[in-house]
């Protein structure tokens, strides 16, 4: 089939969407991909099936640029699917392409700080919903969050890293990786995540125990000036030796920090919408065996409740909470059985989901099994 996925966020940066053009590809359907073009570095430099819209102007330029390239996508290669990672003013496509080919998919509630401006954005995607024949929603949550009724299920998964060292790139983190002590690992994004906090958290386990050899390495950076305020702390409380702050690293090169790292922190604030949202990385550190420390969220709280092997720790959104479940983490390190966790959370790995749900959600037609 030819399917076309478009979302706002850069190729590479946005996992699910990454993850759905891999699954899709390798299952022999010819795929292309929209998204907007950031700046940032191409994960794929010289992928043909990646189009690049620029996401210069203002917010309302873009949009209509954003929606005007996909619908001239469209008349071009005559799609039989069009997947849409919703964006506001998205039902304006319905003028000039057959809604039936047409799959809304929401991966997220509004992250607004205001309550209003929360509700707006939830309603629009309500909406669309309504106008649109096939909606996809990352939970079952969300959906009732936002009053939608008639949907597929598409949840989140996590991507199995295995083994992988280095290989040529970022021999600059040999040192930490390979230090011995133990890794307290954040991998994501650091806007509004209030990451300063885990930071905080860990320095004051380490003062109040300046014989632990342990690090904390983040992973992710911001639209805002999060990355800068960790700096500064770092700086200023003399923490580069066991606090390492490495910007963005593509997921192609995560592998060696998922090898070496002892815990993953999913740390989301415990207010609307993390509340009700899943965290992309939980997932992850526990497909690679790595147990977690993960603040309350609804998501978070199944996740670990539901296992049958220790897997990790649940949190306040505080350093006291970051804090003591360091200290848990490292005096009950043996509980934590690599092998035991991965194969717990083995059936979050992205392929075992999306054979079933992305297929389901786009409909696709079903393969004849062997010897049928």
């Amino acid at each position: 089939m030819k399917i076309l996925l478009a979302t706002t966020n850069q190729f590479g940066f946005l996992v699910d969407y990454h993850r759905y053009y891999i699954y899709l590809k390798k299952n022999n359907h010819e795929v292309k991909y929209i998204c907007y073009d950031y700046g940032k570095e191409k994960v794929e430099k010289d992928n043909p099936d990646i189009i690049y819209v620029s996401h210069k102007g203002n917010k309302l330029l873009r949009h209509f640029r954003f929606i005007n390239s996909i619908i001239a996508f469209e008349k071009k290669q005559n799609f039989d699917r069009i997947m849409i990672h919703v964006f506001p003013m998205v039902t304006l496509l319905l003028l000039y392409i057959k809604r039936n080919k047409v799959f809304i998919d929401i991966r997220t509630l509004s992250v607004h700080k205001k309550k209003y401006k929360r509700a707006f954005f939830d309603f629009l995607i309500r909406i669309a919903s309504i106008f649109y024949k096939h909606t996809s929603v990352i939970t079952d949550v969300a959906a009732e969050h936002i009053g939608i009724r008639k949907y597929k299920l598409l949840p989140l998964g996590g991507a199995y890293f295995g083994n992988e060292e280095l290989n040529g790139h970022g021999e600059q983190y040999n040192d930490i990786l390979h230090s011995g002590d133990f890794i307290f690992l954040y991998v994501g994004t650091l806007f509004k995540r209030r990451i300063i906090e885990c930071v905080q958290g860990f320095h004051s386990y380490i003062n109040s125990h300046p014989n632990t050899a342990s690090r904390f390495v983040i992973i992710g950076t911001s639209l805002g000036n999060e990355l800068n305020e960790l700096n500064a702390y770092i700086e200023t409380h003399n923490l580069k030796s066991v606090v390492h702050t490495l910007g963005y690293i593509p997921q192609s090169r995560l592998a060696p920090f998922f090898k070496y790292a002892g815990c993953g922190i999913a740390f989301t604030p415990l207010t609307m919408p993390f509340l009700l949202q899943p965290t992309t990385k939980a997932y992850e550190y526990l497909i690679n065996g790595i147990p977690v420390i993960a603040t309350a969220s609804q998501d978070n709280i199944r996740l670990l409740e539901a296992a049958k092997t220790p897997s990790g720790i649940i949190i306040s959104d505080s350093p006291a909470g970051i804090e003591e479940a360091v200290g848990k983490i490292l005096a009950g390190k043996e509980s934590f059985v690599t092998e035991a966790i991965k194969k717990e959370f083995y059936r979050y790995e992205w392929d075992n989901l999306l054979h079933i749900y992305l297929e389901e959600a786009l409909l696709l037609p079903r393969k004849l099994e062997q010897g049928a």
